[in-house]
């Protein structure tokens, strides 16, 4: 059980202005030092690319990652700023076998976008069980990284280190998701649903807690119950506040932030669909995608914003 109930803090969302332009098919966010990368569907060809977002939110240009020109097919996934301010992806590379078919291998890399240079840090071929769909998260040395394959019931966990490669980790819950690794490497947050009942259905319906465990999955503990239909979930740069997406009322989402220490915490936002807040360096700034904010049932017209930390928080 969580030790203590949540605190609203005295703070009422301003209703924000439905973007017109900038507006596109977004599905990842990462803000980095040299700026926002978004992960964005080009038409055409339907393919997804990780592009520049220029200060006016206006996709700017791809990032110059190296491509391999032996391989058939290169795709990126899941862009996330790393511990050492790079950018870090899932990178899905395929070639066509003897019978015509494609053969897929995976891997978890870096680019470092000051020398546009591109390096593995979980080599292929990585399991495509695990990485085809998977999520990684790295300590702040970048020498382990906490990894899911990305499923919702049946979903495994492991740890990933160079001399030992995926080991299974047991975190004695049915769901667990979005987990984020705090910036002194002390504390790992995530969402789990201790019972997922029967079926998909039965699960969805569950509220999850937010739970945090050290940095050897030990000592886990609920810090906040009762959320739902969660997307997404960042530390601070300065390792207080945690961002996520969720409600708590089976209503609408909103973009909230959470302190662990005190259990307050704040919606940021209005009542909307948003999905994969990411703080800014400096943590003044929360960039989010908010999807079709003008309700028009089209895939290609998500929004990106950017929303200012409240000065209450930051003191």
């Amino acid at each position: 059980m969580q030790t203590k109930p949540p605190i609203d803090m005295p703070y009422t969302p301003q209703p924000l202005t439905k973007p017109t332009e900038n507006l596109g098919d977004y599905s990842g966010l990462a803000w980095i030092d040299q700026g926002i990368v978004v992960q964005a569907k080009h038409r055409p060809p339907s393919t997804q690319r990780l592009m520049w977002m220029q200060s006016d939110l206006n996709i700017d240009e791809s990032l110059l990652i190296p491509h391999d020109p032996t391989f058939a097919v290169t795709l990126h996934y899941h862009p996330q700023r790393l511990p050492n301010g790079t950018i870090g992806f899932i990178l899905d590379t395929g070639v066509v076998n003897s019978q015509g078919m494609l053969d897929e291998f995976y891997s978890f890399v870096q680019f470092d976008p000051t020398t546009n240079t591109l390096s593995e840090l979980i080599p292929r071929p990585a399991p495509r069980k695990i990485l085809s769909k998977g999520r990684v998260v790295w300590n702040p040395s970048m020498d382990r990284a906490l990894v899911t394959d990305g499923q919702y019931l049946g979903s495994h966990y492991y740890w990933w280190t160079a001399s030992d490669g995926f080991q299974p980790l047991d975190l004695e819950v049915d769901v667990a998701q979005y987990f984020a690794w705090s910036p002194d490497g002390t504390t790992i947050a995530f969402f789990g649903l201790p019972d997922a009942g029967s079926g998909v259905v039965s699960a969805l319906t569950r509220p999850e807690n937010l739970y945090l465990m050290d940095a050897e999955a030990g000592n886990r503990r609920v810090v906040l119950a009762d959320v739902y239909n969660i997307a997404g979930l960042q530390w601070s740069p300065d390792g207080q506040w945690l961002v996520f997406v969720a409600n708590f009322d089976r209503s609408s989402d909103q973009v909230w932030l959470f302190k662990p220490a005190t259990s307050e915490r704040l919606a940021l936002t209005p009542p909307g669909h948003y999905q994969w807040p990411a703080w800014s360096p400096d943590g003044k700034q929360i960039a989010v995608i908010w999807y079709d904010p003008g309700n028009t049932g089209d895939d290609d017209k998500d929004a990106v914003i950017v929303l200012d930390v409240p000065d209450l928080i930051r003191k």
